[in-house]
Protein backbone atom coordinates (compact mmCIF):
# COMPACT_ATOMS: atom_id res chain seq x y z
CA UNK A 1 0.00 0.00 0.00
CA UNK A 2 1.50 3.29 -0.97
CA UNK A 3 1.22 6.69 0.48
CA UNK A 4 -1.35 9.62 -0.07
CA UNK A 5 0.04 11.61 -3.31
CA UNK A 6 0.34 15.61 -2.31
CA UNK A 7 -1.98 15.44 -5.87
CA UNK A 8 -4.80 13.55 -3.35
CA UNK A 9 -4.50 15.82 -0.77
CA UNK A 10 -4.58 18.67 -2.93
CA UNK A 11 -7.72 17.43 -4.48
CA UNK A 12 -9.32 17.38 -0.82
CA UNK A 13 -8.78 20.58 0.41
CA UNK A 14 -7.40 22.63 -2.69
CA UNK A 15 -11.19 24.48 -2.74
CA UNK A 16 -11.09 25.26 1.11
CA UNK A 17 -7.49 26.51 1.08
CA UNK A 18 -8.06 29.68 -0.19
CA UNK A 19 -10.59 30.42 2.63
CA UNK A 20 -7.38 29.83 5.25
CA UNK A 21 -5.54 31.98 3.35
CA UNK A 22 -8.13 34.73 3.49
CA UNK A 23 -8.26 34.68 7.01
CA UNK A 24 -4.59 34.82 7.25
CA UNK A 25 -4.17 31.83 9.03
CA UNK A 26 -1.70 29.46 7.89
CA UNK A 27 1.52 31.06 9.58
CA UNK A 28 1.60 27.82 12.01
CA UNK A 29 1.86 25.16 8.67
CA UNK A 30 4.05 27.61 6.56
CA UNK A 31 6.72 27.63 9.75
CA UNK A 32 7.12 23.59 8.91
CA UNK A 33 7.67 23.59 5.44
CA UNK A 34 11.43 24.12 5.38
CA UNK A 35 13.13 25.17 8.29
CA UNK A 36 16.19 26.41 6.10
CA UNK A 37 14.01 28.58 4.55
CA UNK A 38 12.79 30.52 7.56
CA UNK A 39 9.05 30.87 6.31
CA UNK A 40 7.16 32.43 9.51
CA UNK A 41 5.07 34.69 7.87
CA UNK A 42 2.05 34.46 5.33
CA UNK A 43 3.66 37.41 3.43
CA UNK A 44 6.62 35.70 2.65
CA UNK A 45 4.67 32.77 1.90
CA UNK A 46 2.61 34.28 -0.61
CA UNK A 47 5.84 36.10 -1.90
CA UNK A 48 7.65 32.60 -2.86
CA UNK A 49 4.49 31.52 -4.36
CA UNK A 50 4.42 34.29 -6.70
CA UNK A 51 7.54 33.78 -8.22
CA UNK A 52 7.25 30.02 -8.69
CA UNK A 53 4.65 30.77 -11.15
CA UNK A 54 5.05 29.28 -14.79
CA UNK A 55 3.26 33.59 -16.04
CA UNK A 56 6.73 34.71 -13.80
CA UNK A 57 9.09 32.44 -14.96
CA UNK A 58 8.15 32.71 -18.39
CA UNK A 59 8.11 36.65 -18.43
CA UNK A 60 11.58 36.92 -16.93
CA UNK A 61 13.14 34.42 -20.07
CA UNK A 62 11.85 36.42 -22.41
CA UNK A 63 13.08 39.72 -20.95
CA UNK A 64 16.33 39.86 -22.80
CA UNK A 65 14.29 40.54 -26.12
CA UNK A 66 11.80 42.19 -25.23
CA UNK A 67 13.42 44.76 -23.15
CA UNK A 68 15.05 46.11 -26.41
CA UNK A 69 11.53 47.62 -27.25
CA UNK A 70 11.49 50.21 -23.96
CA UNK A 71 8.72 52.64 -24.63
CA UNK A 72 10.17 56.71 -24.57
CA UNK A 73 8.62 59.82 -24.86
CA UNK A 74 10.32 62.98 -25.89
CA UNK A 75 10.29 66.09 -23.79
CA UNK A 76 11.38 69.69 -25.28
CA UNK A 77 12.55 72.23 -23.67
CA UNK A 78 14.73 75.49 -23.51
CA UNK A 79 18.27 76.11 -22.13
CA UNK A 80 20.32 78.75 -21.86
CA UNK A 81 23.51 78.49 -22.64
CA UNK A 82 26.89 80.45 -22.66
CA UNK A 83 29.20 79.74 -25.12
CA UNK A 84 27.95 76.84 -26.86
CA UNK A 85 25.39 75.49 -28.36
CA UNK A 86 23.07 72.67 -28.15
CA UNK A 87 20.13 71.86 -29.82
CA UNK A 88 18.74 74.19 -32.38
CA UNK A 89 18.62 77.59 -31.71
CA UNK A 90 15.56 79.47 -31.20
CA UNK A 91 16.69 83.25 -32.55
CA UNK A 92 13.47 85.05 -30.98
CA UNK A 93 14.07 83.97 -27.48
CA UNK A 94 17.89 84.49 -28.03
CA UNK A 95 17.93 88.14 -29.08
CA UNK A 96 15.01 88.68 -25.93
CA UNK A 97 17.66 87.44 -23.80
CA UNK A 98 20.46 89.00 -24.83
CA UNK A 99 18.73 92.11 -24.71
CA UNK A 100 18.11 92.11 -21.09
CA UNK A 101 22.32 92.35 -21.25
CA UNK A 102 22.66 95.34 -23.72
CA UNK A 103 23.31 92.42 -26.41
CA UNK A 104 26.80 92.76 -24.78
CA UNK A 105 27.01 89.40 -24.96
CA UNK A 106 27.47 87.11 -28.47
CA UNK A 107 28.00 84.05 -26.84
CA UNK A 108 24.28 83.57 -25.32
CA UNK A 109 22.49 81.25 -26.74
CA UNK A 110 18.89 79.75 -26.11
CA UNK A 111 18.32 76.07 -27.18
CA UNK A 112 16.05 73.79 -27.41
CA UNK A 113 16.72 71.00 -26.38
CA UNK A 114 14.76 67.11 -26.52
CA UNK A 115 15.73 64.67 -24.14
CA UNK A 116 13.68 60.89 -23.96
CA UNK A 117 11.65 60.29 -20.99
CA UNK A 118 11.74 56.95 -19.45
CA UNK A 119 9.29 57.52 -16.84
CA UNK A 120 6.11 56.96 -18.02
CA UNK A 121 3.54 54.78 -16.96
CA UNK A 122 4.07 51.90 -18.57
CA UNK A 123 7.66 51.88 -17.74
CA UNK A 124 7.43 52.58 -13.90
CA UNK A 125 4.92 49.83 -13.61
CA UNK A 126 7.46 47.47 -15.34
CA UNK A 127 10.38 48.09 -12.96
CA UNK A 128 7.89 47.74 -10.07
CA UNK A 129 7.15 44.62 -10.70
CA UNK A 130 11.21 43.56 -11.43
CA UNK A 131 11.60 44.93 -8.54
CA UNK A 132 9.16 43.05 -6.56
CA UNK A 133 10.89 39.62 -8.11
CA UNK A 134 14.15 40.58 -7.47
CA UNK A 135 13.79 41.27 -4.10
CA UNK A 136 12.29 37.85 -3.66
CA UNK A 137 14.46 35.57 -5.41
CA UNK A 138 17.71 37.85 -4.13
CA UNK A 139 16.18 38.19 -0.46
CA UNK A 140 13.49 35.66 0.42
CA UNK A 141 14.80 33.03 -1.07
CA UNK A 142 18.52 33.49 -1.04
CA UNK A 143 18.99 30.33 1.64
CA UNK A 144 16.83 28.14 -0.88
CA UNK A 145 19.47 29.09 -3.38
CA UNK A 146 22.54 29.26 -1.79
CA UNK A 147 22.06 25.64 -0.83
CA UNK A 148 20.35 25.11 -5.00
CA UNK A 149 17.50 23.02 -3.36
CA UNK A 150 15.37 20.93 -6.54
CA UNK A 151 12.47 22.57 -6.06
CA UNK A 152 13.81 26.06 -7.18
CA UNK A 153 15.86 24.61 -9.97
CA UNK A 154 13.86 26.77 -12.31
CA UNK A 155 15.77 30.02 -11.02
CA UNK A 156 18.74 28.09 -10.30
CA UNK A 157 19.35 25.48 -12.73
CA UNK A 158 23.08 26.69 -14.23
CA UNK A 159 22.13 29.81 -13.28
CA UNK A 160 20.34 30.72 -15.93
CA UNK A 161 16.93 32.25 -14.60
CA UNK A 162 18.48 34.28 -11.86
CA UNK A 163 21.05 35.93 -13.82
CA UNK A 164 19.08 36.97 -16.33
CA UNK A 165 16.79 38.70 -14.17
CA UNK A 166 20.00 40.51 -12.25
CA UNK A 167 21.23 41.48 -15.62
CA UNK A 168 18.23 42.84 -16.38
CA UNK A 169 17.15 44.94 -13.55
CA UNK A 170 20.48 46.07 -12.14
CA UNK A 171 22.26 46.37 -15.76
CA UNK A 172 20.01 46.94 -18.20
CA UNK A 173 20.61 50.73 -19.36
CA UNK A 174 17.32 51.04 -20.33
CA UNK A 175 15.58 49.63 -16.87
CA UNK A 176 18.85 51.81 -14.93
CA UNK A 177 17.20 54.97 -16.64
CA UNK A 178 13.77 54.58 -15.11
CA UNK A 179 14.49 56.64 -12.15
CA UNK A 180 10.66 56.19 -10.69
CA UNK A 181 11.14 53.50 -8.04
CA UNK A 182 9.00 55.48 -4.96
CA UNK A 183 6.15 56.23 -7.34
CA UNK A 184 3.14 55.18 -6.54
CA UNK A 185 1.69 52.88 -8.33
CA UNK A 186 -1.85 53.80 -9.46
CA UNK A 187 -4.88 51.69 -10.82
CA UNK A 188 -4.71 53.99 -13.67
CA UNK A 189 -1.38 53.36 -14.59
CA UNK A 190 -1.70 49.80 -14.05
CA UNK A 191 -4.40 49.86 -16.43
CA UNK A 192 -2.60 52.18 -19.25
CA UNK A 193 -0.05 49.13 -19.31
CA UNK A 194 -2.51 46.99 -19.68
CA UNK A 195 -4.19 48.44 -22.90
CA UNK A 196 -0.28 48.40 -24.49
CA UNK A 197 0.16 46.89 -27.59
CA UNK A 198 3.75 45.76 -27.05
CA UNK A 199 3.40 42.65 -25.24
CA UNK A 200 5.92 43.34 -22.37
CA UNK A 201 4.20 45.93 -20.67
CA UNK A 202 0.57 44.18 -20.92
CA UNK A 203 1.67 41.04 -19.10
CA UNK A 204 3.98 43.19 -16.71
CA UNK A 205 0.58 45.30 -15.50
CA UNK A 206 -1.59 41.35 -15.44
CA UNK A 207 1.22 40.39 -13.32
CA UNK A 208 1.44 42.88 -11.13
CA UNK A 209 -2.20 42.58 -10.69
CA UNK A 210 -1.77 39.24 -9.48
CA UNK A 211 0.89 40.05 -7.07
CA UNK A 212 -1.08 42.93 -5.60
CA UNK A 213 -4.44 40.40 -5.22
CA UNK A 214 -2.22 37.55 -4.01
CA UNK A 215 -1.01 40.03 -1.27
CA UNK A 216 -4.49 41.25 -0.23
CA UNK A 217 -4.73 36.75 0.15
CA UNK A 218 -7.47 36.97 -2.55
CA UNK A 219 -6.87 33.82 -4.21
CA UNK A 220 -9.63 31.43 -5.85
CA UNK A 221 -9.55 27.59 -5.45
CA UNK A 222 -7.34 27.00 -8.37
CA UNK A 223 -4.74 30.05 -7.34
CA UNK A 224 -5.09 28.31 -4.06
CA UNK A 225 -4.12 25.07 -5.64
CA UNK A 226 -0.73 26.22 -7.13
CA UNK A 227 0.00 27.66 -3.91
CA UNK A 228 0.00 24.58 -2.69
CA UNK A 229 2.37 22.51 -5.53
CA UNK A 230 4.54 25.92 -5.09
CA UNK A 231 5.13 25.62 -1.30
CA UNK A 232 4.11 22.57 -0.04
CA UNK A 233 5.10 20.08 -2.64
CA UNK A 234 8.01 21.40 -3.89
CA UNK A 235 10.17 21.72 -0.75
CA UNK A 236 9.34 18.22 -0.37
CA UNK A 237 6.78 18.44 3.19
CA UNK A 238 4.08 16.72 2.41
CA UNK A 239 3.38 15.90 5.72
CA UNK A 240 2.55 19.20 6.68
CA UNK A 241 -0.14 19.20 3.86
CA UNK A 242 -1.05 16.30 5.84
CA UNK A 243 -1.45 18.12 8.89
CA UNK A 244 -3.98 20.64 6.78
CA UNK A 245 -5.97 17.84 6.10
CA UNK A 246 -7.13 16.76 8.96
CA UNK A 247 -7.37 20.15 10.61
CA UNK A 248 -10.17 20.63 7.95
CA UNK A 249 -12.05 17.46 8.23
CA UNK A 250 -11.88 18.03 12.20
CA UNK A 251 -13.50 21.08 11.96
CA UNK A 252 -15.91 19.87 9.42
CA UNK A 253 -16.72 17.20 11.73
CA UNK A 254 -16.85 18.93 15.25
CA UNK A 255 -18.66 22.01 14.34
CA UNK A 256 -21.43 20.57 11.92
CA UNK A 257 -21.16 23.92 9.97
CA UNK A 258 -19.65 24.46 6.61
CA UNK A 259 -16.25 26.13 6.58
CA UNK A 260 -17.37 29.49 5.51
CA UNK A 261 -19.31 29.92 8.71
CA UNK A 262 -16.89 29.23 10.89
CA UNK A 263 -14.93 32.24 12.16
CA UNK A 264 -11.00 31.92 11.17
CA UNK A 265 -8.70 34.12 13.19
CA UNK A 266 -5.60 35.77 11.70
CA UNK A 267 -2.35 33.86 13.84
CA UNK A 268 -0.08 36.05 15.14
CA UNK A 269 2.41 33.82 16.17
CA UNK A 270 1.28 33.96 19.82
CA UNK A 271 -1.35 31.27 19.95
CA UNK A 272 -2.56 29.38 16.69
CA UNK A 273 -5.61 29.95 17.11
CA UNK A 274 -6.92 28.47 13.54
CA UNK A 275 -10.58 29.34 14.34
CA UNK A 276 -13.72 29.47 16.82
CA UNK A 277 -17.67 28.48 16.63
CA UNK A 278 -20.03 28.37 19.16
CA UNK A 279 -23.39 25.47 19.51
CA UNK A 280 -25.46 28.62 21.66
CA UNK A 281 -23.85 26.82 24.98
CA UNK A 282 -20.23 26.67 24.72
CA UNK A 283 -17.75 28.12 22.45
CA UNK A 284 -14.57 25.91 20.61
CA UNK A 285 -11.29 26.82 19.23
CA UNK A 286 -9.32 24.64 17.33
CA UNK A 287 -5.26 25.14 17.42
CA UNK A 288 -2.55 23.86 15.17
CA UNK A 289 0.83 22.83 16.08
CA UNK A 290 -0.18 24.77 19.71
CA UNK A 291 -0.47 24.34 23.70
CA UNK A 292 -3.60 26.02 23.66
CA UNK A 293 -4.68 26.76 27.18
CA UNK A 294 -3.08 24.12 28.60
CA UNK A 295 0.63 22.78 29.93
CA UNK A 296 2.01 19.84 28.12
CA UNK A 297 5.31 20.00 30.35
CA UNK A 298 7.21 18.01 33.19
CA UNK A 299 10.01 19.56 34.94
CA UNK A 300 12.36 18.00 37.30
CA UNK A 301 10.75 19.18 40.63
CA UNK A 302 7.26 17.75 40.29
CA UNK A 303 9.32 14.21 39.24
CA UNK A 304 10.92 14.88 42.33
CA UNK A 305 8.08 14.87 44.09
CA UNK A 306 6.93 12.14 43.47
CA UNK A 307 10.07 10.32 43.76
CA UNK A 308 9.88 11.27 47.53
CA UNK A 309 6.35 9.76 47.91
CA UNK A 310 7.18 6.76 46.37
CA UNK A 311 10.33 6.95 48.67
CA UNK A 312 8.34 7.40 51.66
CA UNK A 313 5.93 5.09 50.86
CA UNK A 314 8.64 2.34 51.04
CA UNK A 315 9.66 2.14 47.56
CA UNK A 316 13.48 2.54 47.94
CA UNK A 317 14.35 1.75 44.62
CA UNK A 318 13.08 1.41 41.13
CA UNK A 319 12.94 3.07 37.62
CA UNK A 320 11.20 6.57 38.31
CA UNK A 321 13.47 7.05 41.73
CA UNK A 322 16.90 6.17 39.26
CA UNK A 323 15.50 7.79 36.15
CA UNK A 324 15.40 11.17 38.80
CA UNK A 325 18.96 10.72 39.83
CA UNK A 326 20.45 10.74 36.25
CA UNK A 327 18.59 13.76 35.49
CA UNK A 328 20.20 15.68 38.65
CA UNK A 329 23.49 14.34 38.17
CA UNK A 330 23.58 15.19 34.28
CA UNK A 331 22.00 18.81 34.81
CA UNK A 332 25.45 18.89 37.68
CA UNK A 333 27.78 17.40 35.21
CA UNK A 334 26.75 19.55 32.72
CA UNK A 335 27.39 22.94 34.59
CA UNK A 336 30.54 21.29 36.47
CA UNK A 337 32.44 19.99 32.74
CA UNK A 338 30.75 21.93 30.59
CA UNK A 339 29.58 25.01 32.28
CA UNK A 340 26.18 24.23 30.24
CA UNK A 341 23.15 25.17 32.43
CA UNK A 342 20.13 22.38 31.69
CA UNK A 343 16.78 23.38 32.38
CA UNK A 344 14.31 21.51 34.66
CA UNK A 345 12.52 20.25 31.94
CA UNK A 346 11.69 16.33 31.47
CA UNK A 347 9.27 16.41 28.75
CA UNK A 348 7.25 18.77 26.66
CA UNK A 349 5.61 19.20 23.28
CA UNK A 350 2.68 20.85 21.50
CA UNK A 351 0.12 18.67 19.88
CA UNK A 352 -0.50 18.87 15.95
CA UNK A 353 -4.42 19.53 16.90
CA UNK A 354 -6.06 20.62 19.64
CA UNK A 355 -9.62 21.52 19.93
CA UNK A 356 -10.82 22.97 23.53
CA UNK A 357 -14.56 23.54 24.31
CA UNK A 358 -15.49 25.57 26.79
CA UNK A 359 -18.67 27.53 28.43
CA UNK A 360 -19.83 31.12 27.25
CA UNK A 361 -19.41 32.22 30.90
CA UNK A 362 -16.73 30.54 31.86
CA UNK A 363 -12.50 31.19 31.25
CA UNK A 364 -11.38 28.13 31.68
CA UNK A 365 -11.66 24.62 28.91
CA UNK A 366 -14.03 21.67 30.11
CA UNK A 367 -13.54 19.33 27.33
CA UNK A 368 -10.39 18.75 24.84
CA UNK A 369 -9.97 16.99 21.69
CA UNK A 370 -6.29 15.96 20.99
CA UNK A 371 -5.09 14.75 17.21
CA UNK A 372 -2.04 13.52 16.70
CA UNK A 373 -1.00 13.47 12.97
CA UNK A 374 1.43 10.74 11.20
CA UNK A 375 1.80 10.71 7.76
CA UNK A 376 2.77 7.17 7.24
CA UNK A 377 1.14 3.85 6.03
CA UNK A 378 3.94 1.87 8.75
CA UNK A 379 2.16 0.02 11.84
CA UNK A 380 5.18 1.17 13.49
CA UNK A 381 5.27 4.54 12.61
CA UNK A 382 1.85 4.67 13.74
CA UNK A 383 2.47 3.14 17.13
CA UNK A 384 5.38 5.46 17.94
CA UNK A 385 2.06 8.27 17.01
CA UNK A 386 -0.35 6.74 19.39
CA UNK A 387 2.88 6.51 22.03
CA UNK A 388 2.67 10.48 21.73
CA UNK A 389 -0.88 11.14 21.84
CA UNK A 390 -1.49 8.66 25.06
CA UNK A 391 1.21 10.80 26.48
CA UNK A 392 0.01 14.28 25.46
CA UNK A 393 -3.68 12.05 26.85
CA UNK A 394 -2.13 11.82 29.91
CA UNK A 395 0.29 14.93 31.11
CA UNK A 396 -2.24 17.50 29.79
CA UNK A 397 -1.70 20.20 32.52
CA UNK A 398 -3.49 23.31 33.73
CA UNK A 399 -2.88 25.76 36.37
CA UNK A 400 -0.39 23.79 36.77
CA UNK A 401 -2.19 20.44 38.01
CA UNK A 402 -3.09 17.35 35.56
CA UNK A 403 -6.67 18.16 33.46
CA UNK A 404 -8.23 14.50 33.63
CA UNK A 405 -8.21 12.38 36.60
CA UNK A 406 -5.73 9.03 36.67
CA UNK A 407 -8.42 6.87 36.84
CA UNK A 408 -10.26 8.30 33.87
CA UNK A 409 -7.61 8.83 31.40
CA UNK A 410 -8.33 6.41 28.19
CA UNK A 411 -11.27 4.80 29.45
CA UNK A 412 -14.35 6.64 31.46
CA UNK A 413 -12.35 10.26 31.15
CA UNK A 414 -15.26 12.95 30.62
CA UNK A 415 -12.72 15.69 29.44
CA UNK A 416 -9.91 14.10 27.35
CA UNK A 417 -10.04 12.23 23.88
CA UNK A 418 -7.32 11.83 21.31
CA UNK A 419 -7.10 11.00 18.35
CA UNK A 420 -4.78 8.99 16.06
CA UNK A 421 -4.88 10.35 12.19
CA UNK A 422 -3.02 8.47 9.85
CA UNK A 423 -2.32 7.61 6.33
CA UNK A 424 -3.45 4.13 4.12
CA UNK A 425 -2.55 2.09 7.12
CA UNK A 426 -3.77 -1.88 6.65
CA UNK A 427 -6.26 -3.75 8.78
CA UNK A 428 -6.77 -2.08 12.59
CA UNK A 429 -9.04 -3.11 14.89
CA UNK A 430 -11.07 0.25 15.98
CA UNK A 431 -10.52 0.98 19.54
CA UNK A 432 -13.52 -0.22 22.15
CA UNK A 433 -14.62 1.52 25.09
CA UNK A 434 -11.67 3.92 25.11
CA UNK A 435 -11.03 7.74 24.46
CA UNK A 436 -8.77 6.95 22.03
CA UNK A 437 -9.53 6.64 18.47
CA UNK A 438 -7.73 5.66 14.69
CA UNK A 439 -8.73 7.28 12.11
CA UNK A 440 -7.54 6.46 8.58
CA UNK A 441 -6.95 8.88 5.13
CA UNK A 442 -10.10 8.18 3.54
CA UNK A 443 -12.56 7.15 6.43
CA UNK A 444 -15.53 8.87 6.36
CA UNK A 445 -15.99 11.69 9.69
CA UNK A 446 -19.10 11.79 10.13
CA UNK A 447 -20.45 15.02 11.21
CA UNK A 448 -21.46 15.25 14.56
CA UNK A 449 -24.92 16.07 15.97
CA UNK A 450 -24.09 16.65 19.57
CA UNK A 451 -21.17 18.91 20.59
CA UNK A 452 -18.49 16.61 22.14
CA UNK A 453 -19.21 12.70 21.01
CA UNK A 454 -16.19 11.04 19.59
CA UNK A 455 -15.67 10.61 15.82
CA UNK A 456 -17.40 7.90 14.29
CA UNK A 457 -14.75 4.92 13.37
CA UNK A 458 -16.31 3.53 9.95
CA UNK A 459 -13.15 2.55 7.53
CA UNK A 460 -14.35 2.39 3.95
CA UNK A 461 -13.44 -1.53 2.53
CA UNK A 462 -9.84 -1.92 1.60
CA UNK A 463 -8.09 -4.51 0.14
CA UNK A 464 -6.44 -6.83 2.47
CA UNK A 465 -2.45 -5.95 1.73
CA UNK A 466 0.55 -5.69 4.15
CA UNK A 467 1.91 -2.05 4.66
CA UNK A 468 4.94 -1.35 3.43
Amino acid sequence: MTKTTPDELIDEIGDNFNMFLKAGIIDSFSKKIDPELNINNLTKLLRIHFVLTDEVIDFVQALPQRVRRIKTTVDKRSQILNGEVRGRIEWDKTIKERGKCNYSDSTLFVCNQTEKNYNISENIVLKRLLSVIHSIIFEDLKPAIDKDYTWIKEWTEQKKLKTTLKEVFIRNIYIKRITSDDTEITERMIHSASKSRNKLYKDAAKLLLRYNKIMKHDLDPKEAKELLINTFIKPERTEVLFELYWVIKMIEAKSMKELKDIKFNLIDGANNIVAEWDDGDHIYRIYHDSTGSFQFLENRKDVSDDIEFLDRDGYKDGYLIREGMIFKEWQDRCSEIFSLKKGDSFWGGRPDILLEKRKKDSTKPEHVTIGEVKYTESKEYAAQGLKELLEYMALIKIDSGYFEERGKIFKHGEKVKGYLFVDKIGDVEPPANSNVNIVRFGDPMTRESAPSPSFIYNPSPQPKTQPQ
